[in-house]
């Protein structure tokens, strides 16, 4: 440890080891998306495709099932599943009714229309960022699911 002070070689290495590896470690940044911006990106990404479908049934009679029908009339869709922030899936059969999910690793989103008319809505909030825009946490999941019994007929022996 003496000899330290006496080589300005040992101290020259120790300083320029500090000012090439540790000070870019301390000063690192995130560059990526935060939590509460998922959140918020995720609700806006569900009210975009709730105006895009009312476009759509507007101007065709009906609604879309495939997201690629949509981006058209909401660009900013394109944007959010490419920037990976959401996942959007629809499902529309019959034409006059349609179901989306919108989920992100922050909020999940769940909407059911019938004739322009919201049906169904359920949300999770997966990280407590989603609070904002959900109440309804992980916890409050039932952990099981009640058994609904299916009526049995018995067939007479022959």
């Amino acid at each position: 440890m003496g000899n330290l002070g006496r080589s300005p070689f040992l101290i020259i290495i120790a300083l320029v080891f500090l000012l090439l590896i540790v000070l870019p470690l301390l000063n690192r940044k995130s560059s990526s998306v935060s939590d509460s911006d998922r959140a918020l990106r995720t609700k806006q990404a569900l009210t975009r495709v709730e105006t895009a479908q009312q476009q759509y049934l507007a101007k065709n009679g009906n609604y879309t099932d495939h997201i690629s029908d949509l981006i058209p009339l909401a660009p900013k869709l394109a944007t959010d599943l490419a920037d990976g922030i959401v996942t959007i899936q629809i499902d529309s059969s019959g034409r006059k009714a349609y179901l989306v999910q919108v989920a992100s690793p922050v909020v999940s989103f769940t909407r059911a229309y019938v004739d322009g008319k919201l049906l169904a809505k359920s949300c999770l909030q997966l990280k407590s960022a989603g609070s904002d825009f959900c109440k309804r946490k992980t916890s409050d999941i039932a952990k099981s699911l009640p058994v609904t019994t299916v009526p049995t007929t018995t067939v007479p022996a022959s």
